[in-house]
């Protein structure tokens, strides 16, 4: 729920020659946006209207105009309510110690993170369709999350922190964020305390390095088993085999749609949008996919069939050396296939193949870096690949698609965080 300070309670002009509003219109605003809430959570930022809310807040149109001018207004109301609970949530973190009871107040700190994410779900998973439009405010919420990253590095001691804080600190909200996400679309996959001891464990290395019997401890090690096999590639279109022509054209629209769905997303993006990048007709788009929907899983399976290639190549030898080229790959993948699987979390409606695929894709990807991370001999194998997974999809869609960091610093970041956070190495890891 935002909290009832989230906005100044007063009427738009030019509704009332007073815009102050009493108790009633401040219930009737609070419940706009409890509705709006809801809304989004149902139908997603695209599906969403003014109608929808007004329904489900039991009021009228001109009532709901009293106080906001479009849905984006509401939506970007809320998120400034989250963007106020966020500084708060920083400000109440207590100074972080390099023993047991400081990776217990981590444990509670995160804990309050995940039930804030809890409360505002709909506004994280809509904010890249709400951003589109919107770039200067979608902005303003990067500097929320360096405010709060920057509260996280201010938590440790001076002389124990880990160089270079600030990106780290905000490579690590970003984790939070995405790992939170995980949590609540995998129900019964994870405890959500295992979550958060794991979570602190991590974050305490990072910045205080390991330490034993505090945040470093034995765990038994299983037997390494196969992998499961990467979700299977569908036959493009009717199934005939391609011959090379229909191929390249075939490919042609994919490129163009890895282009067209992060920039207009999943709901906007049209047919039209596709073959006119790709420089083809209707027609032959509708050779080779059935609809947009097809098409879209297509461009979804092809990507991340590319991607868990790459994870099955995380370089066994952690020196930085191999782990930075390794990183540039992973970019430039997710680059060229657009972050399509960022785009995941903005479709809403019944599709049980593609929740089905992206099941199957989490599945094999958490297998693959669960496998990598056992080799460890401590830690929990299962938390530590949900947040490195986050990690890996979260900091390039940062870059990518926010464009809230740069690519390099980003690549910096991701080997320290890795080295000292997941792999407990005590060293920076060659910065």
């Amino acid at each position: 729920m935002p909290p009832k300070d989230a906005t100044s309670i007063v009427r738009r002009p030019p509704f009332g020659a007073n815009p102050n509003v009493g108790e009633r219109g401040s219930d009737t605003q609070r419940r706009i946006l409890s509705a709006a809430l809801d809304v989004f959570a149902e139908v997603g930022f695209s599906g969403a209207g003014v109608e929808l809310i007004t329904t489900r807040a039991g009021c009228s149109r001109p009532a709901f105009y009293q106080y906001f001018s479009s849905k984006d207004d509401v939506f970007w109301t809320l998120a400034g309510g989250l963007g106020q609970e966020m500084v708060a949530l920083g400000g109440r973190l207590e100074p972080i110690t390099p023993d047991a009871a400081g990776v217990a107040t981590l444990a509670g700190w995160i804990d309050e993170f995940i039930g804030l994410y809890e409360d505002y779900a709909p506004v994280f998973s809509a904010f890249q369709a709400a951003s589109r439009d919107h770039e200067s405010l979608a902005r303003g919420s990067s500097s929320i999350s360096d405010r709060l990253g920057a509260a996280l590095v201010g938590a440790f001691p001076t002389d124990r922190r880990a160089a270079g804080g600030a990106g780290l600190a905000t490579g690590i909200v970003a984790v939070l964020i995405r790992c939170s996400f995980y949590w609540q679309h995998m129900p019964g996959a994870i405890d959500r305390q295992r979550l958060v001891d794991g979570l602190a464990l991590i974050v305490h290395r990072l910045f205080l390095g390991p330490l034993d019997g505090v945040n470093v401890a034995s765990s038994p090690t299983r037997r390494r088993r196969r992998p499961p096999p990467a979700p299977d590639r569908p036959a493009p279109g009717d199934e005939r085999t391609l011959r090379p022509r229909g191929e390249q054209t075939r490919q042609r629209l994919l490129d163009a749609g890895a282009k067209v769905l992060p920039a207009r997303g999943y709901h906007d993006a049209r047919v039209d949008d596709v073959v006119e990048l790709a420089g083809i007709s209707h027609g032959s788009f509708y050779r080779y996919f059935a609809n947009k929907e097809d098409f879209f899983r297509v461009l979804a399976e092809e990507a991340s069939t590319d991607l868990i290639d790459l994870l099955d190549q995380f370089p066994a030898d952690v020196h930085p050396g191999a782990l930075r080229p390794w990183l540039e790959d992973w970019f430039s993948t997710y680059d060229a296939n657009g972050g399509v699987i960022s785009t995941w979390q903005e479709i809403h409606g019944p599709d049980p193949d593609l929740l089905s695929f992206s099941q199957q894709v989490a599945a094999a990807a958490l297998a693959r870096l669960a496998d990598v991370l056992d080799q460890r001999g401590f830690g929990d194998p299962l938390v530590d690949a949900l947040a490195l997974l986050a990690l890996v999809e979260r900091i390039p869609y940062s870059v990518f698609t926010l464009g809230f960091t740069d690519r390099h610093d980003a690549i910096d970041a991701m080997v320290v965080i890795i080295r000292r956070g997941f792999l407990g190495l005590a060293d920076a890891g060659g910065r």
